[in-house]
């Protein structure tokens, strides 16, 4: 049997962390989410060959797996999009590597989960549907696909993010698929498995669901949010295994250092004097943090620098990010990889671009959270936030009555 993984897509929603590498390879504790994908279907007898389907980046996914699992057991061949096809699409792409086989597995690559796919085949090798959906109850089904099942399992409606959802059953982005359901999607276009594909299906009864049992968990790693989630969904199942905090490999750690778990400390960390670390905190591979800092629900992906008194809680820094001494950074704030934060600055809830350089104290950094509370009157002549001169003097123009404009709002005020 051959598994698909869609791993093209550009995780918008997940900028700046994404901005400088694909969706699939964002991590979780230090471990590109494509890797636990991979690493479940490892397990999985059945399956011989993987289809990865990439677009966005397409480079990284390749030289990741050529240089970081050379080792892998399966063979992996790579389905190119000559544009970006959604997920549909992206499956109908694959059809010439998917051939001898009559189901086949599907996996967004964007969902992290321990969920075994072995279950979602046996059953949808005892029902007669052609597709098979792995479905999983969550607090806030308008966000995803919502699913209503009959007394045999079978999906009798489907509706993607409704403004009033019938159940919290959500469509949790793994499929077993039969080669017929090919048939159905166009080639070379844009095409919606689960707004376009999926609910035909259902409207013929060709569709089943199965529920992920309650001790598996499941996040679709689509915003900063949804990140924080998974750390922590992932820290609490090491804390059952190795206790409240993990020190890696090589980690230094002093006796003076106050933890209090779930933490997780990778390989080659170094912490200062006197840090405090709080409840779901991750401190990346080589990441130094200077003395008396303090770290609380904080990601802090690898390489980075944090230097002393410096305060991090509620956000997460990429890659190599240099944060300054005594820098306030909370409430969700989100720097890209490379980024550096200058000393004495606070920012709340703020996203950084990769590789800018935030130099002096910003007082008005909360405009990009409430434009309607903004007037003209209280800000600077010059934009704090970085931005051009144009868009600026367009925005204090329309502060006083009403919120700027749709792309800047789309575009979160990145500095």
């Amino acid at each position: 049997m051959k598994a698909l993984i869609l791993a093209g897509g550009f995780g918008t929603r997940l900028r700046p962390i994404s901005s400088t590498k694909p969706k699939p390879m964002v991590p979780v504790l230090g471990k590109p989410n494509l890797q636990y994908i991979l690493e479940n279907l490892e397990r999985i007898k059945e399956i011989d060959e993987i289809v990865i389907s990439v677009h966005y980046m397409k480079a990284e996914v390749r030289e990741f797996i050529d240089e970081k699992m050379p080792e892998y057991s399966k063979d992996i061949k790579y389905s190119v999009q000559p544009m970006p096809l959604e997920t549909g699409g992206a499956i109908k792409n694959a059809e010439p590597l998917l051939l001898g086989e009559e189901d086949f597995l599907v996996v967004y690559g964007d969902v992290f989960t321990n969920f075994d796919f072995q279950e979602l085949m046996k059953a949808h090798s005892e029902n007669d549907g052609l597709i098979t959906v792995a479905l999983t109850k969550v607090y806030d089904p308008e966000k995803y696909g919502v699913a209503v099942l009959d007394e045999e399992g079978k999906i009798v409606d489907f509706e993607e993010k409704p403004r009033r959802p019938k159940t919290n059953l959500v469509d949790a982005g793994i499929y077993m698929v039969s080669r017929k359901v090919l048939e159905a999607i166009p080639s070379g276009k844009e095409v919606y498995f689960e707004r376009e594909i999926l609910p035909r299906f259902v409207n013929e009864g060709q569709v089943y669901g199965h529920m992920m049992p309650r001790d598996r968990y499941w996040v679709d790693l689509g915003t900063p949010e949804d990140l924080f989630y998974a750390h922590q969904l992932a820290l609490d199942e090491i804390a059952k295994e190795n206790g409240y905090f993990t020190v890696k490999e090589g980690a230094e750690v002093p006796e003076d250092v106050e933890i209090q778990g779930p933490v997780y400390i990778d390989r080659g960390a170094k912490i200062g004097h006197g840090v405090k670390i709080k409840a779901y905190t991750y401190v990346g591979p080589k990441t130094v943090v200077e003395d008396r800092g303090y770290l609380k629900r904080a990601i802090l992906i690898g390489h980075d620098i944090v230097k002393e008194r410096a305060e991090i809680k509620d956000s997460i820094l990429g890659e190599g990010v240099v944060i300054g001494k005594n820098v306030i950074l909370k409430e969700g704030a989100v720097v890209g990889d490379y980024a550096r934060i200058y000393d004495n600055l606070v920012i709340y809830g703020a996203k950084v671009l990769p590789w800018k350089k935030v130099e002096e104290y910003e007082a008005y950094i909360k405009i990009k959270l409430d434009p309607t509370k903004v007037r003209p009157e209280l800000t600077p002549d010059r934009c704090p936030l970085g931005l051009p001169e144009c868009i600026y003097k367009k925005f204090k123009a329309m502060a006083g009555e009403k919120p700027p404009c749709d792309e800047c709002i789309e575009n979160q005020w990145l500095f």
